[in-house]
């Protein structure tokens, strides 16, 4: 039953429409029952897979007779999408100790959480990490300075790209109280992470008072978190700033009732495509459970950028074994990497995300393997890719390069494509490769003929106008002859019209 307090802070919200988000009547909180306990449930977080969720749970009467105990909960989603609590996530994880605030990195790899008291520890709460490996965790492992400080350190949130750990800390520097601070961090060659260059989120973000639980969202340009020093209508009210196109952060907006109220509301999160949030509040239920965890529908108004993710495994072409493979994402307009993740050494699975709006590849490599491409569509959700060794017969099918309808001219987004084969060919001097080209059955036979040699020969240009000796590289147009699909649908039209590098 709602308590006369959630009524009143959607009165109070329009005390603070200067600051605050619009409103939706219709967004309703609702309480996650599967997930909440009898006791203090809050700090939730979901993997862009939305196959994971986890919690902080304090148990008011431990075991150990020390009054409360906050523990890590980790549900994973059963076969018919319901939250099952999957104690073996957290065997590794927990101790008699506190733990608690965890985050999920957007490849799922690594899972950031804050512990009390641990041996080696700085401070009272320090960030710690563990990396996934097939269906367990590693050792859990302490990050040093200057992520960790003597100091209060909390909050871990890393952005989708892995360069950044957002988090907050009353460690010295700041504006006052706790205040939202942001880390560089660097994956190493064995997982391992190295942070550096701590840096104060400003007085943009921060005040003299607190601010904590930062979520930045998959798009990498919206901020969500938590502060009792802007206007609010409560205790600790949800705020979000947006990146402006110089890429700085925006003046924070209250997100309203019935999300804000009179309690306190903190630990809010958004999932990947940006429809649903969940965070915790004492405000809108009373039940005698304290902070519960809820779900709710998302306007327009306070969503980010939606993001798709993209999920699949690598496997070696042989065994059958999987690869620990790297998975790069390009803007195929701009031409840049934007996202790069490493697949699961033990399973060969990876997910990696990227912006709903755009046109982006992606590429799967391997040591001593070819390379194998993916051209995201509105329908890609999850491949499959088998790596094969560099050897004569085998082939790469480029599935990024674009040409002009009916033409034979290269369009710009087929660079990003183009260019990581001359990488390759460089990589590789001694090959050899035949470009092949090919087209769906629209169009007589020899016209079919004459446009995939004309394509063929476009690409063996452009690389040999990037210093690709000319000798290294031969071509051929197979019109339709070699279809890989039926030609009886536009979809299987299109994967016919293709170009392949094969070794000679």
């Amino acid at each position: 039953m709602r308590s006369i307090f959630f009524y009143i802070s959607l009165l109070l919200c329009l005390s603070v429409n200067a600051q605050s988000m619009a409103t939706d009547s219709l967004m309703v909180p609702k309480s996650m029952h599967e997930i909440n306990s009898a006791d203090d449930d809050y700090w939730p977080t979901i993997s862009a897979d939305n196959q994971f969720f986890a919690t902080t749970v304090s148990r008011r009467n431990d075991a150990s007779n020390r009054g409360s105990q906050e523990d890590l909960v980790i549900f994973q989603r059963d076969v018919k999408g319901k939250w099952q609590n999957d104690s073996t996530l957290t065997a590794a994880l927990n101790t008699l100790a506190n733990e608690g605030s965890p985050a999920f990195s957007a490849d799922g790899h690594y899972l950031f959480f804050v512990a009390t008291d641990r041996q080696g520890g700085y401070g009272s709460c320090d960030i710690y990490y563990a990396i996934r490996h097939g269906n367990g965790w590693s050792r859990v492992i302490h990050p040093e300075a200057p992520l960790n400080t003597r100091f209060w350190e909390s909050n871990p949130s890393l952005s989708v790209d892995g360069k950044t750990l957002y988090f907050s800390s009353n460690r010295p520097g700041g504006i006052g109280g706790m205040d939202i601070w942001k880390c560089s961090v660097q994956v190493q060659a064995d997982g391992l992470l190295r942070f550096y260059n701590a840096e104060n989120m400003g007085n943009v973000i921060n005040t003299p008072k607190n601010e904590s639980s930062p979520f930045i969202h998959p798009d990498n340009e919206t901020l969500y978190f938590s502060s009792d020093g802007l206007p609010g209508l409560g205790r600790n009210d949800i705020f979000l700033s947006r990146k402006d196109v110089a890429g700085q952060w925006q003046k924070p907006l209250n997100l309203g009732a019935p999300i804000n109220t009179s309690g306190d509301d903190a630990g809010f999160m958004v999932e990947a495509d940006g429809t649903h949030g969940y965070f915790s509040s004492n405000g809108i239920e009373q039940n005698g459970q304290g902070r519960d965890i809820y779900r709710i529908a998302l306007p327009e108004s306070i969503r980010p950028n939606a993001v798709k993710c993209l999920y699949g495994s690598a496997v070696e072409a042989d065994d059958q074994s999987p690869v620990r493979a790297k998975i790069e994402l390009t803007d195929l307009l701009s031409g840049k990497t934007i996202n790069m993740v490493m697949a699961d050494a033990e399973t060969g699975k990876f997910s990696i995300c990227y912006p709903a709006k755009g046109k982006f590849g992606v590429t799967v490599s391997g040591r001593a393997l070819l390379y194998e491409t993916i051209a995201i569509t509105d329908t890609t959700r999850q491949v499959d890719v088998t790596l094969h060794k560099a050897i004569a017969g085998q082939k790469i099918t480029l599935r990024n390069i674009y040409f002009a309808f009916n033409s034979f001219q290269l369009q710009p987004e087929s660079m990003p494509e183009l260019n990581r084969l001359g990488r390759f060919l460089i990589e590789y001097p001694s090959v050899k490769i035949e470009i092949a080209g090919h087209t769906d059955n629209t169009g007589t036979e020899k016209y079919n003929q004459e446009l995939s040699e004309k394509r063929a020969k476009a690409v063996v240009d452009y690389l040999i106008s990037g210093n690709i000796a000319a000798e290294r590289l031969s071509y051929r147009g197979y019109g339709a002859s070699q279809p890989i699909a039926t030609n009886n649908t536009e979809q299987g039209k299109a994967l016919n019209r293709r170009t392949e590098a094969i070794l000679k």
